[in-house]
C-alpha cells in the first residue's frame, strides 16, 4: 500500500477524502437523528445515550478527518472548490455543540441523575434540537457542494 500526498492524500492511487466523507456523511444524521430522539424522550436517552454518544464522537472525528484529508484533496487535484471548501471548514465546528450537548443530554437523563432541574433539561433539550438540526444542514450544505463540484460538469452536457 503506498501513500502519497502527505499523509492524508491517498492510499494506492485512492484520494481518501472520497473514502473518509461516506462516515461523517452517515453518521452526523444518524447522530443527530438519535440527538433528536433523546431530546424528546428521556428514556431513549438512558437506554441508547451512550450508543449515540459514541456515535457522535465518531461522526465528529470522521468529519476532521474528511475536512484535513479535503484539504490535501484540493492540493493533490489544484483545482479551487470554492464554497465546497469554506463550508467543509466550518462543519466540524458547527457538529461539535450537538456533540457535547448530546453527552450532557445522556448525563441528565441517566437512570438515578439527580443533576439538573426540569427547567435545565428542557433547555438542554431544546439547544440539543437547535445542534442537531445545524449539523444535518451543513452536512447537506457540504456534501452538496462537493457533489456540485465534482458532478456539475454533467449539467453542462
Amino acid at each position: 500500500m503506498v501513500i502519497s500526498g502527505g499523509l492524508f492524500g491517498s492510499v494506492a492511487g485512492l484520494p481518501l477524502h472520497p473514502l473518509v466523507i461516506h462516515a461523517a456523511i452517515v453518521l452526523i444524521p444518524l447522530a443527530a437523528i438519535s440527538a433528536l430522539v433523546m431530546s424528546y424522550l428521556p428514556s431513549f436517552s438512558r437506554r441508547y445515550g451512550k450508543v449515540t454518544l459514541v456515535i457522535a464522537l465518531v461522526a465528529q472525528l470522521s468529519l476532521f478527518l474528511a475536512k484535513v484529508t479535503g484539504e490535501a484533496f484540493e492540493e493533490i487535484l489544484d483545482k479551487d472548490v470554492g464554497n465546497h471548501a469554506e463550508l467543509g471548514e466550518i462543519a466540524p465546528f458547527i457538529t461539535l455543540p450537538m456533540v457535547a450537548l448530546t453527552y450532557l443530554r445522556w448525563r441528565l437523563d441517566r437512570s438515578g441523575a439527580t443533576v439538573g432541574s426540569a427547567w435545565a433539561r428542557r433547555l438542554t433539550s431544546i439547544a440539543l434540537v437547535v445542534a442537531s438540526l445545524a449539523s444535518i444542514t451543513i452536512v447537506v450544505l457540504v456534501g452538496h457542494s462537493g457533489a456540485e463540484s465534482v458532478w456539475g460538469w454533467i449539467d453542462k452536457l
